[in-house]
């Protein structure tokens, strides 16, 4: 599943929240179906079937509210029923995701071998989104002699991913590998 964003502030009496979203469109929750909410502290991208809490929802309305999505769900039809929602996060199925040639999900990248001039340095964790617009990738380091996550920036031009062979071919600037170790 695909977080899509948090539901934030409750607008006005009718059981709509300003949305927190983390996804390019929001206009196009209006074509999404098979919705969950979840607490904010459940991860589903991995899941293809939401458990308890989380639950599948129906978008009951959509519109911008001074520059913000604004959503409504068919299963909370009122301030009073929303409340104990707030801050819970919206999810979409991946497979309703569009997602252009050459592009893909931050989760496919996990597992992904990381190497340098040939050689094997590390395995990918996860991708972090970060506040300045860039995903941040988190890389075990399995050089002979460290141990530990590297952070490495995704710059397009450092990385050649080759997914379906679970590799990456890591073009960094000198000496950014070795931040730790600079005196």
């Amino acid at each position: 599943m695909l977080l899509l964003g948090h539901l934030a502030k409750i607008q006005g009496l009718k059981g709509e929240f300003l949305l927190h979203v983390l996804m390019d469109k929001p206009e196009r929750l209006l074509d999404l179906r098979d919705l969950v909410l979840a607490p904010p502290e459940v991860d589903l991208e991995q899941a293809t079937t939401p458990q308890p809490p989380a639950r599948l929802v129906t978008l009951r309305s959509f519109r911008w509210h001074q520059d913000r999505p604004c959503v409504a769900l068919q299963e909370l039809p009122d301030r009073t029923t929303a409340e104990p929602f707030k801050g819970w996060a919206l999810w979409m199925p991946e497979d309703q995701a569009e997602i252009n040639e050459g592009e893909s999900f931050r989760h496919d990248w996990v597992g992904c071998a990381v190497f340098v001039g040939g050689h094997k340095i590390g395995e990918v964790l996860r991708l972090d989104p970060t506040v300045m617009g860039y995903d941040m990738v988190l890389m075990r380091d399995l050089r002979l002699g460290r141990t530990g996550v590297r952070e490495i920036p995704y710059i397009k031009a450092w990385f050649n991913l080759d997914l379906p062979h679970r590799r990456i071919e890591l073009d960094p600037p000198e000496g950014l590998l070795d931040l730790d170790r600079m005196d």
